[in-house]
């Protein structure tokens, strides 16, 4: 049902571009960016699962795992904190019992494999997140929304551009884990931007000039950028990959006489991560391409 599908896409990246504007101007993306995505995408596959004729077991695994959903994104106390919370235990407890009788009554069907995708790439994210792979939390948060709004891989007439050599080993990887794997991708991009940017001003010092720009340091102290200098024994040394740490260092530098210091950036990778979303709908599977799938 393609309508579903572009109902999918307009919903998924309509709110992703709002929460990226949100996190550049910010630094910071409100839940409801992600309760809408996750709720909206929830209806679609709700009816999409009607049109189906799909058993009620179906659909009661869909309301629990949108449930589950909404305690992920809930900042609440831990289940075994402070005594035990029984809410969440039950809700988890309940989701097990539904989707083990959904794998009793209906493995291996086409539905079936669309509801149990749900809650794997809800624990994939959640792990990742756990080991600091994904690094924010909103963009966890983004990814798990996302989990929800496309169970199914969008396929449209034409898209993507790259052709694999074996179409159906393009849906074998989730969708919201090819966003995520793009967008990783074209951070790799922002070297080249800061390139272009940094010949076009004449500003010339490798490796600096592929990682950061100058700025006027009573800019750069209102910005969100980090500090690619800090002054060590009153020597100014260079700092390629700066960290939060790095934020102090700004009146040291001034101390120093340092009025253009070099900077680099704060990009959300929620920013890349909106961009992996048509680009993954335009272009597909970049790595599957390179190794001739």
């Amino acid at each position: 049902m393609e309508e579903l599908t572009w109902a999918r896409i307009i919903l998924a990246l309509t709110v992703m571009i709002v929460a990226a504007i949100s996190d550049w101007r910010t630094r910071t993306a409100s839940d409801v960016h992600w309760y809408i995505i996750g709720l909206g995408g929830s209806i679609l596959l709700g009816w999409q699962l009607w049109l189906d004729g799909a058993s009620w077991i179906f659909l009661a695994c869909l309301l629990l795992i949108v449930l589950v959903f909404i305690d992920l994104l809930w900042d609440r106390p831990g289940i075994f904190e402070d005594g035990i919370n029984p809410l969440p235990l039950v809700l988890y407890a309940l989701t097990v019992l539904a989707y083990g009788y959904l794998s009793l009554e209906h493995y291996g069907e086409d539905l079936y494999w669309i509801m149990v995708t749900i809650p794997l790439l809800f624990i994939i994210f959640f792990v990742l997140y756990q080991f600091d792979v994904i690094k924010g939390g909103a963009d966890a948060k983004a990814l798990i929304a996302l989990s929800l709004c496309f169970p199914i891989y969008p396929l449209i007439d034409g898209l993507p551009l790259l052709t694999l050599n074996q179409p159906a080993v393009l849906e074998v990887l989730p969708f919201p884990f090819l966003v995520l794997l793009n967008g990783a991708i074209l951070t790799l991009l922002v070297p080249i931007g800061m390139l272009i940017i940094n010949l076009l001003r004449r500003d010339l010092r490798f490796p600096h000039m592929l990682f950061g720009v100058r700025m006027d340091l009573k800019e750069a102290t209102s910005k969100h950028v980090w500090p690619m200098e800090k002054v060590v024994d009153g020597q100014v040394r260079s700092m390629l990959f700066p960290n939060s740490e790095a934020e102090d260092d700004w009146e040291s530098l001034r101390s120093v006489g340092v009025e253009r210091p070099w900077v680099t950036p704060k990009v959300p990778f929620l920013i890349p991560l909106t961009f992996g979303l048509p680009f993954s709908l335009l272009v597909g599977n970049i790595l599957f391409y390179i190794i001739g799938l």
